[in-house]
């Protein structure tokens, strides 16, 4: 499978697999691409949003909502998220927040950043992932376009495939961390190994 660099060549890839034909732009494609891409946009947001892919994230400093005060429980500030802001990985400070719409009400005014997940394009995914998006968008339609049990079978297998291969090479952009040395919990760890009180 070449690898695709657009949305429309991941949709034209899953077309493909299905039997179907390829087609270069929606406007130039069938009524089953146009159905394809409802589908697909709906998919690859829910995919980026739910999991941490690292090619889909994003730190930026947050813009304070000015003159605007929550009254809301311990909150006292409100931000403006991002327009591409899919979901939160974390936010620095730690501090509670709370997410309302387009905002994030905190108790603090101060300077606040935040990671996030974000609609990122296909120049930035990961090869094993754009063919775990070829397949899973192939895996949805699938039942609709073939009654081939056989095929269905191959993509939902290439589908599990492809997702464990992007998993594991999106986890080599994190070093590992080295585990901690905790003296104390050494300690209390060699106490248990004592066969009862006061010996």
């Amino acid at each position: 499978m070449a690898g695709p660099t657009t949305d429309i060549e991941i949709m034209s890839n899953a077309a493909t697999l299905l039997g179907k034909r390829s087609f270069a732009t929606i406007d130039d494609a069938d009524e089953f691409a146009v159905s394809l891409q409802k589908f697909y946009d709906l998919l690859v947001d829910s995919e980026l949003a739910k999991n941490a892919w690292k090619f889909a994230k994003k730190q930026i400093s947050l813009s304070l909502v000015a003159g605007f005060n929550p009254d809301f429980a311990e909150y006292s500030a409100a931000y403006d998220l991002p327009a591409d802001f899919l979901s939160l990985v974390r936010l620095f400070p730690h501090v509670p927040f709370q997410i309302f719409g387009p905002r994030i009400y905190t108790g603090s005014s101060g300077t606040l950043k935040i990671e996030y997940n974000y609609r990122a394009p296909v120049t930035h995914w990961s090869a094993p992932f754009k063919e775990y998006m070829v397949y899973s968008l192939a895996t949805i339609v699938a039942a609709s376009v073939t009654e081939d049990p056989s095929l269905m079978q191959m993509i939902a297998q290439e589908r599990r495939s492809a997702r464990a291969s992007a998993m594991f090479v999106d986890a080599q952009n994190s070093p590992n961390r080295a585990i901690q040395s905790n003296p104390w919990l050494e300690v209390r760890g060699r106490g248990n190994t004592r066969s009862g009180w006061g010996q």
